[in-house]
């Protein structure tokens, strides 16, 4: 009975069950009491008169002499008094319901013979409280008589009150099947709703393990059948809006770290054209004014045009970062041969090797031809192999290798004789990144020039690193040997 709480449906179902059974009891047992007389009553009364027009109907062609088994029958039948009487009112034949044989011979009737037989009364009917009479005229082939005819109705007062003693064991009887069938009744009905609702409760607490196991084919099969669709859609759902939030919480986290890395690369631009702007600013003011070592002009403007090239530099490269970072940017793809290219700019930094003496060597395979925009492949080329002259020490050695391997093809810069701390390694291709932390322009150059490299390999989706080997730092740079899907025709 765990399941009879005050306000559970269960509880509801039993009581509306049982009352309305109980309900039902009564107005039928009410009924049966009040109007089953009267219709009872009805229902004889129009029995024994369609039962006694038959008997005058079928008598007519008979004799009274030939109808006494007929009438006698009839008395037997029906449980009535019948008797015949003549003109003057004197009864002249009383049918026997025990009497079932024929009566023998010719019935006398004449004045003579009745007076020996019978007393002759003369009969009037009054009016008596349950009880049906009737007379009605029959006639016989040997005359026209009165049938007088009474029936009692007593038996249908005695079955009301029969009724009425009987009704305390009917309305036990009836509390007993209404209450074990309401209780039986609401827990069928219930059952199903139960199990929707511990489902729907686990719904609420967004617990998606359970099914409804309602299987009928009725409403209540369809709703849990649509709670378990709806309890496998919520699931999908919540499951893609866990992954989108997660998905959109680490945008959001790539976002503030685009932010900040913007800002620290402003303030790095700032800084980096702030310090030469105030050089040039100084050494001009100091040849304004001819003060000290700044009246030779010429040597303070040599230095002054160096400091604005070496900005002048830096602008591009931060023009290219944007041109480069630009949504709307649209590289000129072409077929590019990679073997000139790669001799192009190794004969462009010739003169930088030569100044640091550092040994130059290369292993070019020919023919190589790749699919790629011209203007940056070329310029990360040159920026690779700039920064390995640039980090190397005197004397050593700058190796670059162009071969074939797996069906790609391989770029490889070696500089020997240098480490980077692994640490480090990733940190490189950052803006304005650089070893030394000094920042002098005489040891190192912007720290862009990784940066763009970077960004030109994402371009073209080409695979690079950069790594520690025994000899020295080794950078690769891996060009397919067909075109990468995202690259147009």
């Amino acid at each position: 009975m765990s399941n009879f709480r005050p306000k559970g449906i269960t509880r509801k179902i039993f009581l509306i069950t049982s009352g309305l059974l109980v309900v039902c009891t009564v107005i039928i047992f009410t009924v049966f009491y009040y109007l089953l007389p009267s219709f009872y009553r009805q229902y004889k009364v129009n029995t024994l008169n369609t039962a006694l027009e038959q008997l005058i109907r079928e008598s007519a062609p008979r004799t009274l002499q030939q109808s006494q088994h007929a009438l006698n029958a009839f008395t037997r039948d029906y449980n009535v008094w019948m008797g015949i009487k003549d003109a003057g009112e004197r009864l002249v034949f009383v049918p026997s319901p025990y009497n079932e044989g024929e009566v023998e011979g010719e019935l006398d009737l004449s004045e003579s013979k009745q007076e020996q037989s019978m007393p002759l009364k003369k009969i009037n009917i009054k009016p008596i409280d349950n009880m049906y009479q009737a007379e009605k005229t029959i006639s016989f082939l040997d005359g026209r008589y009165t049938l007088v005819l009474m029936a009692t109705l007593q038996p249908i007062n005695e079955a009301s009150e029969a009724i009425l003693l009987f009704a305390p064991y009917v309305i036990v009887l009836v509390l007993l099947i209404s209450v074990t069938g309401a209780i039986l009744y609401s827990k069928m009905i219930t059952k199903p709703l139960l199990r929707i609702n511990r489902v729907a409760k686990k719904m609420a607490n967004l617990e998606f393990d359970a099914d409804c196991s309602v299987h009928s084919q009725d409403e209540i099969g369809e709703l849990s059948r649509s709670l378990n669709r709806l309890s496998h859609n919520l699931e999908r759902t919540m499951a893609e809006l866990k992954q989108a939030n997660e998905q959109l919480t680490g945008e959001i986290q790539k976002e503030r770290e685009l932010e900040e890395k913007r800002k620290q690369f402003i303030a790095t631009v700032s800084h980096e054209l702030k310090t030469p702007i105030t050089a040039v600013m100084g050494q001009i003011e100091g040849m304004i004014h001819q003060i000290g070592a700044y009246k030779d002009r010429d040597k303070y403007l040599r230095r002054s045009y160096a400091v604005m090239q070496d900005m002048e530099k830096l602008v591009k490269e931060l023009l290219d970062i944007s041109k480069l970072e630009n949504s709307g940017f649209e590289p000129q793809w072409k077929q590019v041969d990679l073997s000139c290219l790669v001799k192009e700019c190794l004969q462009q930094l010739e003169y930088a090797s030569t100044v640091k003496h550092i040994a130059m060597s290369s292993d070019i395979a020919e023919p190589i031809t790749i699919r790629a925009d011209r203007s940056l492949l070329r310029k990360a080329v040159m920026n690779v192999i700039l920064n390995a002259i640039q980090y190397s020490k005197l004397g050593e050695g700058v190796g670059v290798r162009l071969f074939g391997r797996d069906g790609a093809h391989l770029l490889e810069v070696l500089n020997t004789g240098a480490h980077i701390e692994e640490n480090q390694l990733e940190e490189l291709f950052q803006p304005f990144h650089r070893l030394e932390k000094s920042r002098s322009r005489s040891t190192g150059g912007s720290g862009l020039g990784l940066y763009i490299v970077r960004e030109i390999m994402d371009i073209h989706n080409f695979d690079y690193s950069i790594r520690n080997t025994e000899q020295g730092v080794l950078f690769t740079i891996v060009f397919p040997g067909e075109a990468p899907p995202n690259y147009p025709n």
